[in-house]
């Protein structure tokens, strides 16, 4: 198909365009005002969201392959932040929905604070309380500040090179360090094989699967009538 055939974009898509376009370049003010834009032109909260969680992801992926340096990643990440402020009344309204906290964290990921901050606002767009603990470097780290925060569901973003080795040394720090009756623990692993590798944690391939997995924790405790004291 030649490119003049294409439909040319809608006024919502160019809108929505423009803002993944902020936020792939990192500016900070062209993505707050694409957002506004973007809401005043149609697009829905959930679609502005699910824009930036896209857009997010790809950028993860350049600074894997050295597409993207991390002054790049950083400045992306800001753009995120403006981005979720305009959308904060929504997502204020949309975690109350479970009533329990999330954290999320990476643990050996470069790009680990970028993608926190997008999943953790998507976590609140399905009903957690979630905070995003993108600065953390180990699994010690994540799960110590998750306790201090008193969560019911950590969920931790590894990195795709070794994932099996690295989902092995999570589950023991879990069991060293007795967080296993704290909370729940979700572990992200792309290019995981198989999602059997530790039956007492939660193994997600992507953030879809993850929030799936969460969702399902809080469903089962809400069907699960507290213990007497």
């Amino acid at each position: 198909m030649d490119e003049n055939d294409l439909a040319p974009l809608s006024e919502k898509e160019q809108r929505a365009q423009q803002l993944t376009n902020a936020l792939f370049a990192g500016k900070v003010d062209d993505a707050r005002h694409s957002t506004y834009a973007a809401l005043g032109r149609g697009n829905t909260n959930r679609e502005v969201l699910d824009a930036l969680v896209e857009a997010v992801t790809i950028v993860a992926d350049l600074h894997e392959v050295g597409e993207y340096d991390q002054a790049r990643v950083l400045a992306t990440e800001n753009a995120v932040n403006s981005c979720l402020q305009v959308l904060e009344d929504w997502l204020a309204k949309s975690q109350e929905r479970f009533g329990l906290k999330v954290t999320v964290g990476p643990v050996g990921l470069k790009a680990g604070g970028v993608l926190s901050v997008a999943l953790s606002a998507a976590l609140r767009s399905v009903g957690f309380h979630s905070t995003s603990l993108g600065k953390t470097k180990t699994a010690l780290d994540l799960l110590r500040n998750s306790e201090e925060l008193r969560a019911d569901i950590v969920i931790s973003l590894l990195p795709s090179d070794g994932v099996e080795g690295h989902v092995r040394s999570f589950a023991e720090e879990v069991e060293r360090g007795g967080f296993k009756d704290k909370f729940e623990v979700i572990l992200l692993a792309p290019n995981l094989h198989s999602t059997n590798l530790h039956s007492t944690l939660g193994l997600a391939r992507n953030s879809g699967e993850a929030i799936t997995k969460a969702t399902e924790i809080a469903l089962r405790r809400k069907r699960t009538p507290p213990s007497p004291a």
